[in-house]
């Protein structure tokens, strides 16, 4: 098992490293075309993408907890769709497809909680519920002032656009919203043991695909030095796919 997962390790490493080399090349002076850049982000991404794709079909699907595995996964699969059609400049396309890895994603992490909250007779306490809302008021404001109201208010934006940064924004939330109950569900009671681990690493790049999205893109308006915000978007697409071969990982006899 560890040798496995130490080659699974290594091959994600490699692949986030070269983006990253690639990304910081023109401060030494040597251009690297921005196609180039492109073709090793999506392969880095489908190289992640198959690993989770063989893990996840190693998983007992007789567990209830594997159908939220699978979502997890086609919101992978869907998001790489959207960076693919992106790279051909389909940019409306593209936009739908991540549109939908977020559903994906979102159905994932409910049925997580669903099955979590069912199976071992879980529910947070009075304090739990009580910080999550006040975390979830603030978020909600915040994501109103950031983007909410700068999309509304634009003129420079068409229905199309407003109506597709809106979905985003709701979405970005709600994933948020969800990481944060299934993060204090597991501080609670799986801290420190190993289904812990996987869905720490799960609910980490969950919340950094969300908070990415936001923060480069609504809050700082694409800010793109040195493709920060994509390193950053493909180093959490690769952390979502680890969590998988790690719960694969644990179904191999």
């Amino acid at each position: 098992m560890e040798n496995r997962l130490r080659a699974v390790e290594i091959v994600f490493f490699i692949s986030l490293f070269l983006v990253i080399l690639l990304s910081f090349l023109p401060l030494f002076n040597v251009y690297i075309h921005n196609s180039v850049y492109q073709f090793v982000y999506l392969l880095a991404e489908i190289i992640g993408l198959l690993f989770a794709l063989v893990y996840l079909l190693k998983m007992d699907r007789s567990q209830s907890f594997w159908l939220g595995w699978l979502f997890i996964v086609v919101g992978l699969v869907s998001d790489l769709l959207g960076d693919f059609l992106s790279f051909l400049r389909e940019e409306n396309i593209s936009e739908i497809f991540k549109i939908f890895s977020f559903i994906f994603d979102i159905v994932g992490l409910l049925l997580f909680i669903v099955f979590i909250g069912n199976s071992l007779r879980l529910r947070l306490t009075f304090n739990e519920n009580f910080l999550l809302v006040i975390n979830s008021l603030l978020l909600f404001l915040l994501i109103l002032q950031v983007g909410f109201l700068p999309v509304i208010l634009n003129r420079a934006y068409s229905v199309w656009d407003k109506v597709t940064n809106i979905i985003y924004l709701i979405e970005n939330y709600i994933l948020l919203v969800l990481f944060m109950i299934l993060f204090l569900t597991i501080t609670t009671h799986f801290w420190g043991g190993e289904i812990a681990r996987n869905y720490y690493l799960l609910t980490l790049g969950i919340s950094l695909l969300s908070l990415s999205s936001l923060i480069f893109y609504f809050v700082l308006g694409g800010y793109n030095v040195f493709n920060l915000d994509k390193i950053i978007y493909l180093g959490a697409y690769l952390v979502i796919a680890y969590a998988v071969v790690k719960e694969g990982e644990m179904h191999i006899v």
